[in-house]
């Protein structure tokens, strides 16, 4: 874990605090050095101060997201209010803390993504041919002399933990892995990202910053989403691939990096090529490598490992969900648009709602029962008649009426409301926000 503040005796104090033999906990006191560290560290969780003597406000956070989008970050203030907030969970972050807090309470927030298995691993599982020709292949790749890989698939097929895994598997495993998501930021933000700024460069950059592409030396380089940068980054792109040298933005110097792009994308990119939206030049440079990640629907065969691996995830302060047989059956015909992640975002919502329950076919949001490959159902009163969009809505409204009521048994008290529903009192705040009710 990292926390980012310029309160020394604060940072001192929750080091102390938090203390735990399951992980470490560093420190950082202002925005540029709490950003090397996040790279070096790649933390799973990190506590992020709003307004830092070198930040603007959220700004942090944005390159935080954009670098390590599968870190924890959670944001605090002593000036925080509730619009503040709101953006801040908009622009990513996980929740908002108002200083003074209660340790316990940040404790309970913190452990389900320090102690939660590492989300680089989740794309791995699986014992489906499928799954077991992209290991084969992804080993041949990561001990290539490729400098550059090419990922393809739909989006949520898990192409970042191929990413890690490749890099893991490779020589360049004790070096950094550097992960940049190219759809995340603005095209002069993710410029200044890549290739560093210097100082005076443009208004706003009081000083010179190294870019991801020299935090990356001697290292791997994932650029997430590359089918979305636009032309003129796509060049630039180009010309680092071709020569390792790259030119911070305003600077006259070249620079030179050592190190391998993995690329990915959910786009046909040679479609793209030939609707003249990407460089013809650059596809074939990212293209010497190419891996094809296979859809859910490829390796259903693999569901009952994915369920059962994320139900543990998610299991929080509440024993794991389970599925019972004809529920896994109906999930393994259904036809997963979202791949991985909707499956991943499914488990999160079952195990918030039944924690420690076994989850039969009526429990399940009514469209997976509409999804599959043949005729199922829910066995949801009024299923076969009332149209999907009036079930979904029926079931949001069971959703709040339940919580509602134990909100209003408890007096309002969100802790206790968490403890009557069996769930943490961070997967309540979720359900809060999600469904708009205001406590």
């Amino acid at each position: 874990m990292l926390i980012i503040d310029d309160e020394v005796a604060l940072t001192r104090s929750l080091q102390i605090a938090l203390r735990d033999p399951n992980y470490q906990v560093a420190v950082a006191h202002n925005a540029q050095e709490g950003l090397a560290k996040a790279n070096a560290l790649r933390p799973q969780a990190i506590l992020l101060d709003l307004r830092l003597p070198d930040g603007d406000d959220l700004k942090p956070l944005q390159r935080l997201n954009a670098m390590l989008p599968d870190s924890a970050v959670l944001m605090m203030s002593a000036h925080g209010d509730i619009k503040t907030a709101v953006e801040a969970v908009k622009q990513g972050a996980k929740d908002f803390i108002t200083k003074p807090f209660d340790i316990n309470a940040l404790k309970t927030q913190l452990s389900q993504y320090l102690l939660a298995q590492p989300l680089k691993q989740e794309g791995l599982i699986g014992q489906t041919p499928a799954m077991e020709k992209l290991r084969s292949e992804l080993a041949l790749v990561a001990k290539s002399q490729a400098k550059t890989v090419l990922l393809l698939g739909e989006s949520g097929t898990g192409k970042t933990a191929v990413a890690a895994e490749i890099h893991r598997q490779s020589a360049l495993a004790n070096q950094g892995f550097v992960e940049v998501n190219c759809a995340a930021l603005p095209e002069n933000l993710l410029e200044s990202e890549l290739f560093g700024v210097e100082k005076g460069a443009f208004t706003g950059a009081n000083k010179s910053r190294s870019g991801l592409i020299h935090a990356a030396d001697g290292g791997t380089l994932f650029l997430d989403e590359v089918g979305e940068l636009t032309m003129a980054l796509q060049a630039k792109l180009l010309s680092f691939l071709e020569s390792q040298r790259y030119r911070p933005v305003g600077s006259t110097k070249e620079k030179q990096a050592n190190v391998r792009v993995i690329a990915a994308t959910n786009r046909n990119l040679a479609s793209a090529v030939e609707q003249g939206r990407f460089r013809a030049d650059l596809y074939y440079r990212l293209n010497v490598m190419p891996l094809t990640l296979p859809s859910l629907e490829e390796r259903a065969a693999d569901i009952p490992l994915l369920l059962a691996h994320f139900a543990q995830q998610f299991s929080y302060d509440a024993a794991p969900i389970h599925f019972q047989l004809q529920t896994q059956q109906l999930l393994a015909g259904y036809r997963w648009p979202g791949n991985i992640r909707e499956l991943k975002n499914l488990v999160e919502r079952l195990s918030v709602l039944y924690g420690g329950d076994e989850i039969s076919v009526g429990m399940l949001p009514v469209e997976f029962c509409e999804g599959g490959k043949t005729q199922q159902s829910c066995d949801l009163t009024g299923a076969e008649s009332e149209p999907l969009e009036h079930l979904s809505s029926r079931l949001a409204d069971e959703e709040k009426r339940v919580i509602v009521g134990a909100l209003q048994e408890s007096g309002g008290h969100k802790g206790n409301a968490a403890k009557l529903l069996n769930i943490s009192r961070h997967a309540l705040k979720r359900r809060l926000q999600k469904l708009g009710i205001e406590v």
